[in-house]
Parts: C-alpha cells; structure tokens; sequence
C-alpha cells in the first residue's frame, strides 16, 4: 500500500490534537506551571521538527501547484510563526496559565486548518505520484530531508 505524504501528516496531527486535548485539560485541573511548560516543550518540540519537514518537503510542491501568494499559504504560514512565538513566550518564562491555553488554541486551530483545507487543496492539485514520493519512510531520505545526519546504530542501540 502506498502513502501520500498528506496522509501521513494527517496521522502525525491526529497525534498532536490528542496532545492538545491532553494539555488543554492540564490547563483546567490548574496542575503546577512547572508541568505545563514541560507538555508545552514536548508539544513544541515535535511540532516544529513536524513543520522542518513540512516546510521542506511538502510546501514546496503545493507552491508550485498554486503559487506563493495564495491566501491560504500565507494564512498557514502566519499561523506557523504564531505557533513558534508562543512556544518562544512559554520558554522564555514570560507567560501564564493563558498563554498555554493560547498555545493550544492557536495550534489546534492551524493543524486543522492543514488536515481540511490545505491537504486537501494538495490533493487535488498535486500528483498522486508526487504526494507518494514525498511520503518515503526510508530513514536515511528522512534525515537528509530534514538536513541531519543519521545518528549510528551504536547511538540508537545505545
């Protein structure tokens, strides 16, 4: 069975919407700042190791099946540096129990964004094939996809 990369994004946004919830409902039992930013750095660290491959692997293909100043690109991409300056706000210390709730807000609101309107614009205006060739889950294209060498076996076994 092949996989187009829109699907497998689709799969790693369900994974943070779960992480969303999870937060969100941190947030409401009022648990210590402490714990909150620790969720918020794990959240943020993957989401932006998520958007390195977006940005370099799927973005580009969808630039140039619709060109760089469609409205919801520019929309998308504005909603990727909201995303970031929050999380910059959490670690920088500089935020409370609402800044985590708007970290929250603000990516849930892109990532749904992404799964109803872009991947399906992507879709339907990008090649099957390329969607699919984007969407290689051989290690080493992973890497060199998102510029970083591929650690050794003896790192990854320990």
């Amino acid at each position: 069975m092949t996989m187009k990369i829109t699907d497998r994004l689709k799969a790693e946004h369900g994974v943070f919407l779960f992480q969303l919830d999870h937060l969100e409902s941190l947030v409401h039992a009022k648990v210590p700042m402490v714990v909150l930013k620790a969720v918020v750095e794990t959240i943020a660290t993957a989401e932006e190791h998520h958007a390195a491959m977006e940005d370099r692997l799927f973005y580009p293909s969808l630039v140039k099946a619709i060109g760089r100043d469609s409205p919801l690109l520019l929309k998308a991409e504005q909603e990727h540096e909201e995303v970031r300056k929050l999380a910059r706000r959490v670690r920088s210390g500089a935020c409370d129990e609402g800044t985590i709730a708007s970290f929250a807000v603000m990516l849930r609101k892109h990532l749904e964004r992404e799964i109803h309107d872009i991947f399906a614009l992507a879709d339907e205006m990008v090649p099957a094939d390329e969607l699919t060739s984007l969407s290689n889950w051989d290690v080493d294209h992973l890497y060199e996809a998102i510029a970083r060498q591929q650690p050794s076996a003896e790192t990854w076994l320990g």
